[in-house]
């Protein structure tokens, strides 16, 4: 498989406002599987009092706060009613092909997230295409001065100063202070956001790191997106893994603090991709593929999304739900040709661990 697998920082800025914030991807020639596999990432930065207007996309996608908190409206041209929320560290967002947003940076630090999805349509592969509806790329500024007029029954003269004052504005912009934005209403943010910070984790292992997931069993609108994601903490030395995708879905991560290893495995042992990863950067694991992830020193953050909303993986490495605790002793001592005692060895070993092992002290 002669695929590059994993991404430095992103290196392509579709936009840029001094003091205000920036739209950044990954290009594709620094990480052509991104279009390849129909899958896209991006990154919105927004300074204090930063606002992204209204636009929908093409591609279903979850972001992933990493940092600072937003104020977030959010439209579905179904019943045309807005929702708007307030996201902070650690909230995960499904968004839906469909959904209009717009993004308020509310607070006083830079707000940070990460959007990782995937796409069925080719306007520009690999990247996050939208429809802008204000600014200078706003969708008004395609059309006819008359027909915006009958549109929205205005007067020519109207229908022209309308045109002309939104188009001096850019996608991103610095909202005035004072000015009263929406506010966002606690009641509707639990069917829309799962914070994967703050949530129960799945697997927890002392001194070797914790792992969170959303699936569409405790998140059901990613039903409708068709995705799910996972949160992995390693501590110093500590290792997630092997593990890998037990359907036909694929994984792309984004490491968001630290950096580590990560090692996958293709058919017939055939090591695709043995790298240093760190924050910022992309690693991308194909379906079927065992993986495994080893943190620095300093430990690793790694936020995944899964091409399926229901997340099934196939464990190699040690714990109760071990593929390898599954198989029966005879089995496992004629496959891997060793003695009886080695055996019943080995299978102690996998029923005290889990698929995060802490540093080892060997």
């Amino acid at each position: 498989m002669d695929l590059i697998l994993a991404s430095k920082k992103a290196d392509k800025t579709m936009m840029e406002v001094e003091g205000v914030g920036g739209y950044y991807g990954w290009s594709n020639s620094q990480f052509p599987l991104l279009s390849q596999k129909k899958l896209s990432a991006g990154l919105l930065l927004l300074q204090p009092h930063g606002f992204s207007q209204p636009y929908y996309s093409v591609s279903s996608k979850i972001g992933y706060v990493c940092e600072g908190e937003c104020i977030v409206g959010l439209i579905s041209p179904e019943d045309s009613k807005e929702e708007v929320i307030k996201l902070q560290k650690g909230d995960a967002l499904p968004l839906t092909l469909k959904t209009v947003s717009w993004w308020y940076n509310d607070g006083h630090s830079e707000f940070k997230i990460i959007f990782l999805g995937e796409y069925d349509d080719e306007y520009t592969p690999g990247e996050y295409c939208g429809f802008c509806l204000a600014g200078f790329i706003g969708t008004l500024n395609g059309f006819s001065n008359e027909f915006i007029a009958k549109s929205f029954h205005m007067t020519k003269t109207e229908s022209e100063k309308l045109i002309k004052d939104q188009s001096r504005t850019n996608l991103l912009i610095k909202i005035n202070e004072g000015t009263k934005m929406p506010h966002p209403c606690n009641k509707v943010k639990h069917k829309l956001v799962f914070n994967l910070d703050s949530a129960k984790p799945c697997v927890e292992v002392k001194n070797g790191g914790v792992l969170s997931a959303v699936t569409c069993r405790n998140l059901p609108l990613l039903g409708d997106v068709g995705l799910s994601v996972n949160r992995v903490v390693l501590e110093s030395g500590a290792l997630f893994g092997p593990i890998f995708t037990a359907d036909l879905s694929v994984q792309l991560s984004y490491v968001t603090k630290g950096s580590g290893r990560v090692q996958i495995v293709g058919p017939l042992c055939k090591v695709v991709l043995d790298t240093k990863v760190e924050e910022g950067g992309l690693f991308f694991v194909p379906k079927f593929f065992p993986f495994v992830v080893e943190a620095d020193e300093g430990g690793m953050e790694f936020f995944s999304v899964i091409t399926s909303s229901k997340q099934v993986y196939g464990e190699l490495s040690g714990g109760k739900k071990s593929i390898w605790e599954a198989i029966s002793p005879s089995v496992l001592e004629a496959s891997l040709n060793m003695t009886p005692d080695l055996t019943e060895y080995f299978k102690s070993k996998i029923a005290k661990g889990a698929v995060i092992a802490p540093p080892s002290t060997i």
